[in-house]
């Protein structure tokens, strides 16, 4: 037991305390374990065989080796689904009650149990990253960790000659002051030294100097919240004390800033990003982008907070590169677009290049090629598909693109609801906001019923592999984008295309507004978001091992390099994936077989 997780979280103790208790139970084939509405009296670890989960419509779960049962009885919750032994199966009987006495004592193994119950992948997620990654996870690591040097203190009494003496001898920028307990009253900087020597009252008492009353945090507090109190307050210094309230170091906002220079460097880059006066200068500080993006990802920065920062650093890479093209400042005569993750805002590590340009009128090709050129020379490859702004084909007047867009929805062969599901994803870069919104209405008005059930097909073709022992085939490999993310992203933009969303196209953020307009439930929109979460965490981290270790990236995990939790979220992910794939096939009334010819 205590290497499966969450009992891994026990200390021995509290181990012992399940174990006294325990039973061992064997479970012939057909047998129930407990029906639905029932309160379960044990909760069940499957030791061998097989246990079915039933609901009143059929097959909800398959659990073996390893996995648990019986939880919501801990919360006093009835069962919402009957358990069936499916062969003989044995299973660890643990008592209820003396699982509740471990809750109470492991806050951790309480965390585990209340995710499940809510189903908040987040806080498996919090759990599940690789131990060693947490370990030196930069904003979640405690902030004492990164504090070196014994507190230099001195009581309120001392004189200010004598503290700048002991600040000098320590190499320390600050003195803490404090009581007869060794609690923080008041705090001397260099700074405050600046004043001593301007009325030159070097004898006078610290306390008449120090800043009072000082500021502090425990020393147990994340470097985020330490770093976030620094930025709030407008300080350099601030105390860390112990549960007791008694000082045990400081931290500068410089300490944070170089544990944290992975992130800085992104920040440093986007500075001067803005000041780039050539393409070859661009080069230079984009360089290490990517090395500085890996870094920040094995850091477990999530996936939704990660792209939120890069977004905005890669948009004013091409903006500036757009800038730098262009002779004289012509931003109404067109609008420069991204697609794909781009246009969703959802580009971490730099992928190909799929961009656009609608035009007033006039020739832009050449322009285009030159932009498109110098991307790829700042780390941005050029679109296999080429799906660029320098084929003809993709850079045209406004007049044009409407007359794609109606061809597109009104014949929906294959080739042009590959089309669609490129295009509905642009987002406007650079230029004339008018022409990207004159071509979206247009083709709020140009969308038929038709093409909305072949894109709705393209989100539910490929079916996430999950059988009755679990994940199928994870000892080969799973591609998360195939059988996970191209799903949650196809069938997400097909909702919002009928919902006229069309100017939003971001994923969270579409699922957000399609739930605010009815189109989804709060539970199915909770569960979607993350489950695409997790997913994009799993291929975020995936490839940032790839990118560090300098191999090449894919999409594809395989069982041995993942955690047990890490599996157990990545099947309930995978699930919450075909749940949703139903929703679709019911709403557009498709399926696994539909063909084009048919049509």
């Amino acid at each position: 037991m205590s290497r499966i997780r969450p009992f891994s979280f026990l200390l021995e103790d509290e181990m012992d305390t399940l174990v006294s208790s325990l039973e061992v139970e064997l479970y012939g084939k057909d047998r129930i374990l407990y029906d639905m509405g029932q309160i379960s009296p044990y909760i069940y670890l499957v030791f061998s065989g097989l246990i079915g989960l039933f609901d009143d419509d059929g097959a909800v779960d398959y659990l073996s080796r390893g996995e648990l049962l019986g939880i919501m009885s801990l919360y006093g919750g009835p069962s919402r689904v009957r358990a069936v032994a499916l062969e003989d199966t044995v299973c660890y009987l643990l008592d209820m009650g003396s699982f509740k006495t471990v809750l109470e004592k492991n806050k951790r193994f309480s965390a585990f149990f209340s995710a499940i119950v809510d189903k908040r992948f987040r806080s498996f997620r919090a759990m599940a990253s690789d131990r060693k990654i947490m370990e030196e996870a930069s904003f979640v690591l405690e902030v004492q960790r990164i504090v070196y040097k014994e507190p230099v203190v001195c009581g309120v009494q001392a004189a200010i000659v004598d503290a700048a003496m002991k600040m000098e001898r320590n190499g320390v920028s600050s003195i803490v002051v404090v009581d007869g307990d060794n609690r923080p009253v008041g705090i001397i900087t260099h700074k405050d030294l600046r004043k001593v020597i301007i009325r030159g009252e070097k004898w006078e008492r610290v306390e008449r100097f120090m800043s009072s009353p000082v500021k502090t945090i425990e020393a147990g507090a994340t470097i985020l919240c330490a770093y976030t109190t620094l930025i709030d307050a407008g300080i350099d210094h601030l105390v860390l004390t112990t549960d007791e309230g008694r000082v045990c170091g400081v931290v500068t906002r410089k300490d944070i800033q170089i544990h944290l220079e992975p992130s800085f460097s992104i920040v440093k880059l986007y500075r001067k990003v803005l000041k780039a006066a050539t393409i070859k200068e661009l080069a230079t500080i984009c360089a290490g982008l990517r090395l500085s993006v890996a870094k920040i990802a094995m850091t477990g920065t999530s996936f939704y907070d990660l792209t939120r920062m890069l977004c905005t650093v890669h948009d004013a890479i091409v903006t500036r590169t757009i800038r730098l093209a262009c002779s004289r400042p012509e931003p109404e005569q067109f609008v420069w677009i991204h697609m794909g993750s781009s246009g969703r805002k959802e580009e971490i590590i730099a992928t190909d290049q799929d961009n656009a340009l609608i035009s007033r009128n006039g020739e832009w090709l050449e322009l285009a090629a030159e932009i498109n050129e110098s991307l790829a020379q700042l780390g941005f490859p050029k679109c296999p598909g080429d799906y660029m702004a320098s084929n003809r084909k993709w850079n045209q007047p406004l007049s044009v693109w409407k007359e794609y867009f109606q061809e597109w929805f009104h014949d929906p062969i294959p080739e042009h609801v590959r089309y669609l599901s490129v295009f509905l994803d642009m987002r406007l870069l650079f230029g004339s906001a008018s022409l990207l919104g004159d071509l979206l209405d247009e083709m709020r008005r140009a969308m038929t019923r038709e093409a909305m059930r072949l894109l709705a097909y393209d989100a539910v073709e490929i079916q996430p592999p999950i059988g009755i022992f679990g994940i199928v085939g994870l000892h080969k490999g799973v591609d998360l984008k195939i059988h996970g993310i191209y799903p949650i992203v196809n069938g997400t933009r097909v909702l919002a295309l009928e919902a006229g969303i069309l100017h939003i196209t971001n994923t969270r953020e579409r699922l957000e507004v399609l739930q605010q307009r009815g189109f989804i439930d709060s539970q199915m929109c909770h569960e979607v978001l993350e489950a695409y979460g997790f997913l994009q965490d799993l291929r975020l981290r995936h490839h940032a091992r790839a990118v560090l270790d300098q191999t090449d990236m894919n999409n594809i995990v395989r069982a041995r390099e993942l955690s047990k939790l890490d599996l157990l979220i990545l099947k309930e992910s995978l699930k919450v994936v075909a749940s949703f794939q139903k929703f679709l096939m019911k709403r557009y009334d498709v399926s696994r077989i539909v063909l084009f010819s048919q049509l």
